[in-house]
């Protein structure tokens, strides 16, 4: 909101801080200044007013009342005494009010001499970027942008009839406005109108009909307070947003009317030369009761962190206009009127700290130890397998821990768990695996998509004997990878979670559900982790499916323990590494993880890395028989390896394959 310095001036007696240290005031302890404008006669603060404060703030008024709280100076407010006359507003017209009004205040004036208004008055009016137009229409202007309300004026004589009424618009009603803008109005446009047509629409804009002009001798003078969603709701119908349809849709107390009433009768009597009529019809039929408030001094420190005196604390309240009643340590008070954005004693309590001052608040950093929770490590585990596994591209999978009879199939019937009263035949078994549904779930999307790739963690069931156990599994699909591929995202996937020595080897118990040809164990440390492979011909029959996938299921609260939360640092020895390479024979059903981790075992720390280079089947290798190759890097953490230590160590991981019958070294 634009603020005139030279209007805010006329609220007090003494002398105001300059523009730029006024603006740091407020910035302190009320709200931010945007900018500062010089004018030729006037300088003009853009203050940025929230709208939990715009029923008191947006009006020059308020933002007085503010500095005189803060700045510990006294304001007053202006002359409104009405002097009236003998002749009465009653029985030359009336008021009937339908629609969503709160309170609808009408005064007449007459003899009234439009004309030009005074210098003060054009001057803070063009401040606030107001055009001057004519003594009464400028003094409304003045007046709303002095208290905050929304003022309009009618010609009396070009009223028809004896009636105002507030009413909702009739279905493609049609008025002209002040700007000579044609609207077609709807039912949710609140309009003023006399007994015959619309002469305003109302909190947004008056109509041309009833304008002021000077020709005007008798004014009848609108003070309302119109409900906020109605005017929000008609300034969005016809496009029309003004600086009155603004402090309407933001919210202004009843008892506004009144004071801005007076003030604005009083200007029009003095200013234009007219005489008041007596009476004001005044249509106000619920009041507004103000929230009633108590807290003790203990509430304010604990909220504030800071210790208020209690002298200070009812200063404060004081010279925000609170009602105040103190006994000892504890408060209760009322808000003004015009301070709608008071509800609850947190309010008040704000109100206490940013007017004593947030510098005042020092820094008090906290006393107690601070004891870190114990961190979560299967919660933990969980979330870095899933990230895992989405960034490999898979998505999620929740399903049903149940599974029916025909899905049962290929686990053995003692260790199923049948529920005593399943909800439907759907759910009759608690679910041995998570595999099922993962097949479900690739039986449901294969029509509509190329690859489908799904993960799940989830608990399992099984039955041994009488006792029941309860297991939490994790299980993948893939119908996009070959066995070779997902043998690669899951050394990715144990990468990615820190689990190192990952080994893999053929798979004895294959149930029914993998290929026997592709298929395989997940070992770590010798102890079986889980198992993955190509689903078997049989299933793919049973369940229609055209997809030729991969999956898998792993022990999850073994992947959980063997999880690691963060890498352990292991720095690169500073001193040079020696290579030897190695050629041994072995039947072509030896498999290579065998022979790494033999390796692996005889060379101990010094072996730093193993590659496998080649594998060899054909011409110079006897039948049955196939070559693997090896590269065999040798480094120590604190001195320089001799060839007689490398040697060393490399016949003893020789002597160790060859201790295998059916093995040999090749030299």
């Amino acid at each position: 909101m634009k603020l005139s310095y030279d209007f805010i001036q006329s609220f007090f007696k003494e002398k105001l801080p300059p523009p730029d240290q006024l603006a740091d005031l407020l910035m302190m302890h009320f709200f931010e200044v945007e900018e500062i404008q010089r004018t030729r006669d006037d300088f003009v603060l853009d203050v940025d007013i929230l709208s939990s404060r715009a029923s008191d703030c947006l009006s020059h008024m308020g933002v007085a009342r503010e500095i005189a709280a803060i700045a510990e100076m006294k304001y007053s407010l202006p002359e409104r005494r009405v002097k009236e006359g003998r002749e009465e507003i009653f029985g030359k017209v009336d008021v009937e009010v339908k629609d969503d009004c709160h309170r609808y205040m009408l005064r007449g004036i007459e003899g009234v001499k439009v004309g030009e208004s005074p210098s003060y008055i054009k001057k803070r009016l063009r401040s606030c970027g107001v055009k001057p137009i004519n003594n009464v229409v400028d003094i409304t202007n003045y007046v709303m942008l002095e208290t905050g309300q929304p003022l309009h004026g009618f010609d009396a004589a070009k009223i028809e009839g004896e009636k105002v009424v507030v009413r909702r618009a009739k279905k493609r009603e049609k008025i002209v406005t002040l700007d000579e803008k044609r609207y077609e109005l709807d039912e949710d446009v609140l309009v003023i109108a006399d007994e015959f047509s619309p002469i305003g629409i109302a909190g947004i804009k008056g109509g041309i009909v009833p304008e002021i002009d000077k020709s005007t001798e008798t004014v009848y003078l609108e003070a309302a307070n119109f409900d906020s969603k109605s005017i929000r709701k008609g300034s969005r119908s016809v496009g029309i947003r003004t600086d009155a349809s603004l402090r309407f849709e933001y919210g202004i107390p009843c008892e506004l009317a009144e004071v801005a009433m007076e003030r604005a009768v009083a200007m029009i009597c003095d200013i234009a030369k007219g005489k008041a009529l007596k009476g004001v019809i005044d249509y106000y039929p619920e009041k507004t009761r103000r929230p009633e408030i108590s807290f003790e001094a203990e509430e304010v420190r604990n909220i504030l962190g800071v210790e208020v005196p209690l002298k200070n604390m009812e200063k404060i309240l004081r010279s925000l206009e609170f009602k105040v009643q103190r006994n000892n340590n504890a408060f209760y008070v009322i808000p003004p009127y015009f301070r709608l954005d008071i509800k609850e004693k947190e309010d008040v309590v704000e109100e206490i700290g940013r007017t004593y001052g947030y510098e005042n608040i020092k820094e008090d950093p906290p006393r107690e130890i601070i004891v870190p929770r114990e961190r979560a490590g299967e919660f933990l585990a969980e979330e870095d397998s899933k990230r895992s596994w989405e960034a490999l591209g898979f998505f999620e999978s929740y399903n049903y821990s149940f599974i029916n009879e025909k899905m049962s199939f290929p686990f053995n019937r003692k260790e199923l768990i049948e529920m005593e009263k399943p909800v439907s035949l759907e759910f009759k078994y608690l679910r041995p695996s998570l595999l099922p549904g993962l097949l479900r779930n690739l039986r449901d999307n294969e029509m509509n998509f190329k690859e489908v790739k799904l993960f799940e963690i989830g608990k399992v069931f099984r039955k041994k004997e009488e006792e029941v156990s309860e297991r939490k599994m994790m299980a993948l699909l893939s119908s996009a990878d070959d066995f070779h591929e997902m043998k690669g995202k899951l050394n990715k996937f144990f990468e990615r979670i820190l689990i190192d020595e990952v080994s893999y080897n053929e798979c004895e118990d294959k149930g029914g559900l993998f290929n026997e040809h592709h298929v395989a164990k997940v070992l770590y440390g010798g102890e079986v982790i889980g198992c993955f492979g190509e689903i078997s011909e049989d299933i793919r029959k049973r369940l229609k499916l055209k997809s030729n996938a991969m999956m898998g299921e792993f022990d999850f609260e073994k992947v959980q323990e063997l999880h690691k939360e963060t890498k352990e640092y292991d720095p690169v020895s500073r001193f040079p590494s020696s290579r030897r390479d190695i050629a041994l024979l072995v039947p072509q059903e030896t498999l290579y993880d065998e022979v790494l981790q033999k390796i692996r075992k005889a060379g101990g720390k010094t072996l730093r890395n193993i590659e496998l280079f080649d594998v060899y089947k054909g011409k110079e290798i006897p039948e049955g028989m196939k070559n693997f190759a090896f590269r065999l890097y040798f480094q120590h953490k604190g001195k320089t390896l001799t060839s007689k230590e490398v040697n060393r160590m490399y016949e003893k991981i020789i002597a160790v394959l060859e201790e295998v019958s059916d093995w040999k070294v090749r030299k």
